[in-house]
């Protein structure tokens, strides 16, 4: 990374006596903070540093910024795209400290929390409030909000609630150079000048490192219910989608499972798996505010499904039986990676129309280049995770089909009218891949926003442009 250096002993003890040494780590124990979730991506950091507060983070800055020092701002480490391995020796800030949830105000229905608090956790401080923090991305038992800030994170409830940006109103955050700034806020409506807050969201911890959060709460639905439909093949199932949408029918999530991983989790784990010789399984949730709403959405769900051909259609109406029919789709990709350690993880989205071409092509893809080619994910917004299983293919022949097959698949996704990440984010991985989704002229304006943001590129070097 031109222009940085990696810190010193003397820079190293002056940023552990900013947040004191018992706040601070390195050597071997630092190896936790060496990688995310990407498979076989990490490197050590110079040294952690846990900061207690915004008035830290500020002074850490500073300093790094004068001695052009490396800093990875990190979340919980749930990422899966690289966004928080610190390279060449990076110093890694990690927001875990900084976990209160401030305030939750019922009055305006917001709900201000610092980025350390796990998503889970958040969600059911609101829901005592009868309120709902809607994005739920399947790591939300982990994950910060945060990191959820970080890559504008989505989740099953998309379909209907929408991502984190539809919900943050506004933020505290640090700069590169130290200086604090704050926008937005308890507001419905703001149209101060650009809008700062939305380039920050998403950004990968590349122009600022956020402290504050201010969420917009909504009602929590007083009941919900889902379903679990088979379908003979992918085709079927994806088509469903599109016309479900079409009848104007918005569940809350719809997600989707081939057959070939309904057929693995069974095999290999615990789950109870109905219509296990299925093609391709939905999982529909659907909530309202009353019991007689309920009935009749999911009964015409029902019907509808049944008429574009569905083998049956399972209803899970309480919470025992709906951790059950979920069950299944959250293993899933633990499940694949006990199958195959190594794989590639993409989550491209496309519009939802566009899904059966999407799987059909990956899946030629998959033949194009000898290997086995697994897929599930969001159908409900077109957003699709495609895993590429290694198993027992050689490393070096494993690296060069990868070469091929990732800008190809990315390539399709771009030509269907789609998007090369749609949830997690460019991160380290993906970076070299960027021009196949994002112009030239789109790119250039980015890294002069990064330079207006972070003037000597110290924050998390190397991700993202």
């Amino acid at each position: 990374m031109p222009g940085l250096i990696k810190p010193n002993d003397k820079h190293i003890a002056a940023l552990i006596a900013l947040v004191g040494e018992e706040h601070s780590v390195s050597g071997e124990a630092a190896i936790d903070y060496s990688h995310d979730e990407s498979p076989e991506i990490s490197a050590t950091p110079s040294v952690v540093l846990k900061p207690a507060d915004e008035t830290q983070i500020a002074e850490i800055m500073r300093y790094a910024n004068s001695e052009s020092i490396p800093i990875v701002p990190r979340g919980l480490g749930t990422g899966v795209a690289g966004g928080a391995v610190p390279f060449d020796g990076a110093v890694v800030l990690s927001l875990e400290r900084l976990n209160r949830i401030i305030e939750i105000d019922t009055d305006n229905l917001m709900v201000v929390t610092q980025p350390g608090v796990v998503v889970e956790e958040l969600q059911r401080a609101v829901k005592e409030k009868g309120l709902m923090y809607p994005p739920d991305p399947a790591s939300q038992d982990t994950c910060s909000i945060g990191g959820n800030i970080a890559t504008n994170a989505g989740g099953m409830s998309a379909v209907k609630y929408g991502v984190t940006r539809d919900y943050v109103k506004g933020i505290r955050a640090v700069l590169a150079t130290g200086e604090i700034i704050a926008y937005g806020g308890k507001l419905v409506k703001n149209v101060a000048g650009y809008d700062l807050l939305h380039i920050i969201i998403g950004s990968e911890g590349t122009l600022a490192i956020v402290t504050e959060i201010t969420l917009k709460l909504i009602p929590l639905p007083k009941c919900h219910i889902d379903l679990l439909i088979g379908f003979e093949s992918v085709k079927a199932a994806t088509e469903a989608v599109s016309e479900i949408i079409r009848r104007r029918i918005v569940p809350t999530s719809i997600e989707f499972m081939e057959g070939d991983i309904v057929r693995m989790v069974a095999e290999k784990s615990s789950a109870t798996v109905p219509m296990v010789d299925a093609g391709a399984h939905l999982i529909i949730s659907i909530d309202a505010d009353d019991d007689e709403e309920l009935k009749r959405r999911y009964l015409e769900l029902g019907d509808i499904a049944l008429e574009l051909g569905a083998m049956d259609v399972l209803v899970a109406d309480s919470p025992h039986l709906q951790k059950r029919l979920w069950e299944p789709r959250i293993s899933s990709r633990d499940i694949i990676r006990e199958v195959s350690p190594t794989i590639m993880a993409e989550d491209i989205a496309v519009p939802r129309a566009k899904l059966p071409q999407l799987w059909e092509g990956a899946r030629k893809l998959g033949e194009k280049y000898g290997i086995r080619v697994l897929s599930f994910g969001h159908a409900g917004d077109g957003n699709l995770h495609i895993d590429a299983l290694k198993e027992n293919i050689p490393d070096k022949e494993w690296e060069d089909k990868m070469e091929k097959y990732v800008p190809d698949l990315l390539k399709l996704a771009v030509k269907l009218g789609g998007t090369i990440t749609g949830e997690h984010g460019i991160g380290y991985i993906k970076r070299k891949y960027l021009h196949i989704g994002v112009g030239k002229a789109e790119r250039e304006l980015m890294a002069r926003i990064k330079k207006a943001f972070d003037p000597n590129g110290i924050l998390n070097p190397g991700k993202v442009i």
